[in-house]
């Protein structure tokens, strides 16, 4: 059973955690990682699965655009320096059309996981806290402060002093909430500081006084706010990265915070490993190559969704785009859709097709062109995709094969520019370049190509005819088939090896490969 399917059927059995409510939580302080879309996909899936047994769910996703920024984006324009530390909802948007810094960079987020099939309902922190929703647990937590405290140091070691309360105001004078502490909270109000030196990578303002902590005057700690969340939507089902489930670590933390403050109980939850960029789980304010953005403009949306899908949650993913790691990740999807076309739907490797589908899975068997060999026609000028796939097939190709296909050439392209190696790229030498290569065709070489000519020149050939008649004539001339089929790649794309010969051969004019092998055998 996919691990989903299993825990839903965990969760139902359990008769707890109802209502069923599947929440995610993201802070946009820049470019999102694309580490954060598998948090989303993780509990996509887990809402599919609960979907699938006919249980009434909720799934939604929290923005969470209260917290300050406290790293600056290597990308940002540095005149943003001067809002470190303001919260992220009160930051201008670096481009027009968003309403802040918060929701430029998380709406580009969610453009993201919404082409990946996942819809969530998205909730603002900023406004649950303005429109007064968190008044009630803040108040519990600021009557409550000198039991987190003694929570904080029981689960996760930490010493806070007596006159620590678990909450940041945003600065009435300067805007930060990042540089503000509360010393004191008279059941109306909290005293605050705004501290110059609380932390260095903002400046306080100095400014001090009483203000109230409702209606978005500030924010709760996060392992308060983290547990807030929870009861203040109803959520019952909310997993983590492996960092956020460490002994004494967040969820340690909020969970008891949750459980003996605001006497809510724990949602289901488990934790799922990172996804990886060439080895490295960056955080949003670093660099380029990895946000979710630039990733999912490497694969159709079906592809990086199977990418999640069938690498099991406690596994990491660790996506490196170069190499054969996009044409092997396209030929095992293709791969499980065989299963669910043809073999077991129900078997794991069905089931985890189906998952990966953005809509409905197609309910009859479609032609899927291989993205390798996507990858290697596009590079002939000559060959007319639709007719070679449509030979390949042995039929017509239905519109939705052909958006398939036009689909796998688009992102082909992006492969072949920017991440295949370059002994996979290849264009058929002209003929100045061609007398610049000194290849040095043995005896038996040149004796096939000029057999090859004079089989080129008899009629017109089908490629798959063709391509078996060079094998034969491999066969007939006692030359092994891999030095025959060198010299075909070697004469005209100078490397040893390429796409399938007779298609390379057929994708040129006759003329131009008749005279292009014979000034190979001089």
């Amino acid at each position: 059973m996919f691990w989903s399917d299993r825990f839903a059927k965990q969760i139902i059995n359990s008769g707890q955690y109802k209502p069923y409510w599947v929440d995610d939580m993201k802070t946009p302080s820049g470019r999102i990682h694309v580490g954060a879309l598998r948090g989303v996909i993780v509990h996509d899936l887990l809402y599919k699965a609960l979907s699938h047994r006919g249980v009434k769910v909720a799934f939604s996703y929290v923005i969470n655009d209260m917290d300050p920024m406290d790293a600056f984006p290597t990308y940002l324009d540095g005149k943003f320096r001067k809002y470190m530390g303001f919260p992220l909802f009160k930051i201008p948007s670096p481009n027009k059309g968003f309403n802040n810094f918060g929701q430029y960079h998380a709406q580009e987020f969610i453009d993201v996981f919404d082409q990946l099939g996942a819809k969530p309902k998205i909730f603002w922190s900023s406004q649950m806290y303005q429109q007064g929703k968190f008044n009630k647990v803040i108040k519990e937590a600021l009557d409550n402060q000198d039991k987190i405290r003694q929570l904080y140091k029981e689960v996760s070691g930490y010493n806070k002093p007596e006159n620590w309360y678990p909450f940041q105001v945003i600065c009435p004078k300067c805007g930060k909430v990042g540089t503000t502490v509360v010393d004191g909270w008279d059941g109306q109000e909290v005293n605050f500081v705004c501290q110059k030196d609380l932390v260095d990578w903002a400046e306080g303002c100095g400014s001090q006084g009483k203000i109230s902590p409702f209606d978005g005057h500030g924010k709760l700690m996060w392992k308060v706010d983290w547990a807030a969340h929870w009861k203040v939507l109803g959520i019952t089902i909310e997993a983590a990265g492996k960092d956020h489930f460490s002994a004494g670590g967040s969820r340690d933390l909020s969970g008891a915070i949750s459980e003996k403050v605001f006497h809510y109980p724990l949602p289901f939850g488990f934790s799922y490993e990172f996804f990886l960029v060439g080895g490295r789980k960056m955080s949003s304010s670093k660099g380029l190559g990895s946000s979710a953005k630039e990733v999912a403009e490497l694969l159709p949306p079906e592809i990086l969704r199977f990418l999640m899908t069938k690498t099991p949650y406690r596994k990491a993913i660790d996506f490196d785009p170069g190499g054969n790691t996009i044409p092997n990740l396209f030929d095992e999807y293709d791969s499980y859709a065989g299963e669910w076309f043809i073999k077991d739907r129900n078997s794991d490797r069905g089931r985890i097709f189906e998952l990966s589908q953005v809509d409905t899975p197609p309910e009859k068997a479609l032609f899927l062109p291989r993205f390798r060999d996507v990858a290697n026609y596009i590079q002939m000028s000559n060959v007319d995709l639709i007719k070679h796939f449509e030979q390949e097939k042995g039929a017509r190709l239905t519109p939705c094969e052909k958006a398939i296909l036009d689909e796998r050439i688009k992102y082909a392209k992006i492969w072949l520019d920017g991440y295949a190696p370059d002994e996979l790229r290849f264009q058929v030498m002209t003929k100045d370049q061609f007398a610049k290569v000194n290849i040095g065709f043995s005896k038996e070489q040149k004796k096939y190509l000029e057999a090859v000519r004079e089989l080129i020149k008899q009629r017109k050939w089908r490629p798959q005819e063709l391509q078996s008649r060079l094998y034969e004539l491999a066969k007939k001339l006692k030359i092994s088939s891999q030095k025959a089929f060198q010299a075909i790649y070697l004469s005209l794309i100078g490397k040893t090896h390429g796409p399938k010969a007779a298609w390379l051969i057929l994708s040129q004019k006759k003329k131009f490969i008749i005279e292009r092998l014979k000034e190979a055998t001089r």
